[in-house]
């Protein structure tokens, strides 16, 4: 028996040794019976429809755990249904032999397969080898997760042939500097569009870290330089973290396509720092992160930030952290999105002068230091409420996080997770993570479905007291004068009419060729305040949920009614945030009945009452202790 299979062995290998010594011509059938009968899969790989047929593999058994791929072994006893893929070439072949790792987990072997109960044919095929399977494979991994380690594995080939002028560079280095091009040519991939070899190259040359020598040229941007690598290198460590837990827990973070892929990992990422964040900031200053250093490049700091990522970095630490998220974690119907503004300045970030802000110059200079590249993942960029014309890179402004939007020169933005308690955490932690001061906050909701269209139904103005009363900055000014310090202090005037911003109706894209009948209906409000200290935005997100939802209210913004500029809940809101008032107690209960209503619509009656009233008390608290204080 022993020397049959030798003998089985040395003629399947010299039947693909002639295969691969073959011309240009060359073709295999090769039988699949796992992830490749799948016909959009096998397309994915070979950019093509393969012809195929229905085939039986005997003596082999296909075997399928929770802890793998299928695969086959020799069993005398049994049979394998699968199916043929026809003329394969030797370019293909090479490509489905790099999917399934061929060599290491799989390898290719020549078999005789049975397509009807008389006819066989000989065809080639992937057998198991069990122990490396077991060693190697992560539990569940699903398709979705082996097609992206391919790109990957594409991708470093090419960085790796990529001239550079130190060739020892760390190839991480590189994957951490090009930012979001590698996800975006994997997103590309996984949308169908093929992104040749070519285009990759140039995508990623494009991509590549700024000079930090030409950079520090500039002398008016060289007494923030230091603030700036630290912050570069803060956002690094961050993304090495994102990445550990992306690739060792793909089943654990994964979300569906409609979301951003990254959201959950964001979440964790910025839990895992934030533990670890006195530790960070130590070996930041022992390594002086912080300096310009003389002959250090910023590959040499993205290295440095690296091997800090790594020597923090503990699995069974990160799993305790994924095991916390999930344990309360509460999904709903509705996306979420949220954008997160902060400055050292406040208000005045917008209309300041060069120099007020000691720390980052007002980011003036952001994109110098390549951060739109290091805060992808996040929706990094300078919003300085005003127009930029295309091309204008330096301009004065708030660092705003717009979470869920993964290519901000696109616009093109996804929502984030469902989950309010999630968002709340995730917008927690993003204030602990960036030690700048935070400012404002918009809360954004994706409207679809029957009973979530918007109308041109008015707000009463009880309802906005309780909005502002939950989510606004109420506090005294200088005299001891309550005010709603957003609004009294114009903060909210953020168009060229001056007229309140408080809500607003966009449609979001997430594909760069979509119309606007295939984009996102989404209702954004924009008056909350990011506070610095543990805030509870779940409570505020739920009220916005139900109250948008049972209401259908519009927009406010600018708006015109019967020739005037503003609404009337633009006059209401500016009267009552300078001069804010408590209102009557059945006004609160109607607003909770409105938000009860609006969160039963949203689950079509099907949500569980012990956590819709814990919610409801949650915020009914809230809005009488604010009252109270009026």
């Amino acid at each position: 028996m022993a020397k049959k299979n030798r003998k089985d062995k040395v003629a399947s290998t010299e039947v693909l040794r002639r295969f691969r010594a073959g011309g240009k011509q060359a073709t295999v059938d090769l039988f699949v019976y796992g992830t490749l009968m799948n016909d959009r899969y096998v397309e994915m790989l070979l950019h093509r429809k393969v012809h195929s047929t229905k085939a039986k593999l005997h003596h082999y058994i296909c075997i399928t755990t929770s802890w793998s791929f299928p695969f086959i072994v020799k069993n005398q006893a049994a049979v394998t249904k699968g199916r043929i893929l026809k003329n394969i070439t030797k370019d293909e072949l090479k490509i489905l032999d790099n999917f399934e790792d061929e060599g290491n987990m799989y390898y290719r072997r020549q078999v005789i397969a049975r397509i009807t109960k008389n006819h066989r044919q000989r065809c080639q095929t992937y057998i198991g080898d069990i122990s490396v399977l077991n060693d190697q494979i992560n539990p569940e991994i699903k398709f979705e997760d082996r097609y992206n380690l391919y790109v990957e594995k594409r991708i470093d080939s090419i960085i790796k042939e990529m001239p550079t002028d130190r060739p020892n560079l760390n190839r991480r280095v590189l994957h951490e500097l090009m930012g979001s091009a590698v996800d975006n040519i994997i997103q590309s991939h996984f949308d169908g569009n093929y992104i040749c070899n070519y285009i990759m190259i140039q995508a990623l040359k494009d991509a590549k870290p700024p000079s930090l020598a030409e950079t520090l040229k500039n002398e008016e941007l060289r007494p923030y330089a230091g603030n700036y690598m630290r912050l570069v290198c803060q956002h690094i460590v961050l993304n090495q973290f994102v990445e550990k837990v992306r690739h060792e827990h793909p089943e654990s973070l994964r979300v569906s396509q409609q979301y951003f892929q990254h959201g959950l990992a964001i979440l964790i990422g910025f839990l895992y720092y934030n533990r670890h964040k006195a530790k960070i900031t130590q070996h930041f200053a022992e390594m002086k992160v912080d300096k310009i250093v003389e002959g250090r490049g910023y590959r040499d700091y993205a290295g440095i930030a690296i091997d800090i990522a790594d020597a923090i970095y503990d699995s069974r630490e990160m799993e305790e952290l994924i095991a916390y998220v999930h344990k309360n974690w509460h999904s709903s119907p509705t996306p979420l999105g949220s954008e997160l503004e902060f400055s050292n300045l406040g208000s005045k970030a917008i209309n300041c002068q060069p120099g007020d802000d000691v720390v980052y110059d007002s980011f003036q200079w952001f994109w110098d230091f390549d951060l739109l590249h290091r805060t992808w993942r996040l929706g990094g960029y300078i919003d300085s409420h005003r127009q930029m014309s295309i091309g204008q890179k330096r301009h004065r402004g708030f660092l705003e996080y717009a979470f869920g939007r993964y290519n901000i020169l696109g616009d093109l933005s996804r929502p984030l997770f469902d989950c309010p308690w999630g968002m709340s955490l995730l917008i927690n932690e993003a204030v602990k993570f960036l030690d700048i001061p935070p400012h404002s906050l918009h809360i954004s909701m994706e409207l679809t479905g029957e009973h979530r269209h918007i109308t041109d139904t008015q707000h009463k103005e009880s309802d906005l007291a309780c909005l502002l009363m939950l989510g606004g900055d109420l506090r005294p000014d200088k005299s001891g004068k309550m005010r709603e310090q957003r609004i009294y202090n114009n903060e909210l005037d953020t168009n060229f009419l001056k007229s309140i911003h408080f809500s607003d109706r966009k449609y979001h894209f997430s594909k760069p060729d979509q119309d606007l009948d295939e984009a996102s209906d989404v209702m954004e409000y924009k008056f909350m305040r990011l506070h610095k200290e543990e805030f509870d935005y779940e409570s505020i997100i739920y009220a916005l949920k139900g109250y948008q939802l049972h209401t259908h209210v519009r927009p406010i913004n600018i708006k015109a009614l019967s020739g005037k500029i503003e609404l009337p809940e633009h006059i209401f809101l500016r009267e009552w945030g300078t001069n804010p008032r408590s209102i009557a107690t059945n006004e609160i209960e109607s607003f909770i009945s409105k938000v009860e209503q609006g969160l039963i619509e949203e689950h079509n009656g099907k949500i569980k009452n012990t956590h819709l009233n814990t919610i409801l008390k949650k915020i009914h608290s809230t809005l009488i202790t604010q009252n109270n204080r009026l």
